[in-house]
């Protein structure tokens, strides 16, 4: 297999189809025939990578607290809202390798000082798991120093710097982490910001991308991917 930047990703699975992050989020972006899909992963108060998207839990399965206040079993017992459970990053890859799929996964710490070591049990469960393919998995993250951590770990997993409303400079960021990508919100894209993230070298993906028209304006100024709720819905209005 060769890496080629995808052009769509299903964000969090396809979470305007299915309850995002739950196994059959990603199922069905796989069955719809998505290449990549992009994913939040977070650590359990016993050390265990799940896939959730939230530090609490409120919003998406009603219970108060956080996710890593409680252990992976308990998690696990939980049900979300809209349908579905919390599934460790190790279900989620074994379904992408049951359809050849790959992995965008966000290291996502819930505690800013959990960063680095939140990096280091995904890339242990992604070796377990037989994914530490360059060609197949892709780091992104808010949290730099968490890119940084896998840099060291796995120099040849490519490295996305999350970019948004209160984020920092990128460009040290990107520079510190020697970055493939940023991965930068569609909202705050100028044709000058473009120009400017092209011209340094890096490739260019924009979240969260749900309006054909939208997307095919920033792919004509420069943007080479979206992460977006409906990916089959928008892959086949781009095709």
């Amino acid at each position: 297999m060769t890496f080629v930047l995808p052009l769509i990703l299903g964000h969090r699975g396809a979470r305007a189809v299915k309850t995002e992050n739950t196994l059959e989020a990603f199922r069905y972006a796989c069955q719809a025939g998505i290449k990549w899909v992009e994913l939040d992963a977070m650590l359990s108060e016993d050390g265990v990578v799940m896939v959730f998207h939230d530090e609490t839990l409120e919003r998406l399965t009603g219970k108060v607290g956080r996710l890593d206040e409680m252990t992976a079993e308990e998690l696990q017992k939980l049900s979300l809202k809209s349908g579905g459970k919390i599934p460790t990053l190790a279900e989620v890859l074994d379904v992408l390798k049951e359809f050849g799929a790959c992995a965008n996964i966000e290291i996502k710490p819930s505690r800013s000082e959990l960063a680095r070591e939140t990096a280091r049990k995904i890339w242990q469960t992604v070796c377990e798991k037989g994914f530490d393919d360059p060609d197949r998995s892709f780091f992104s993250s808010f949290a730099w120093d968490a890119l940084e951590e896998t840099a060291a770990l796995a120099p040849q997993i490519r490295r996305g710097v999350l970019v948004g409303k209160k984020s920092g400079d990128w460009r040290s960021a990107a520079e510190k982490v020697k970055a493939y990508s940023i991965n930068y919100d569609a909202d705050l894209l100028a044709p000058e910001l473009i120009a400017e993230i092209k011209n340094r070298g890096y490739r260019l993906m924009a979240y969260t991308v749900n309006d054909p028209d939208r997307a095919k304006q920033l792919r004509s100024a420069g943007v080479e991917s979206f992460f977006c709720d409906d990916p089959a819905a928008m892959r086949k209005a781009l095709s």
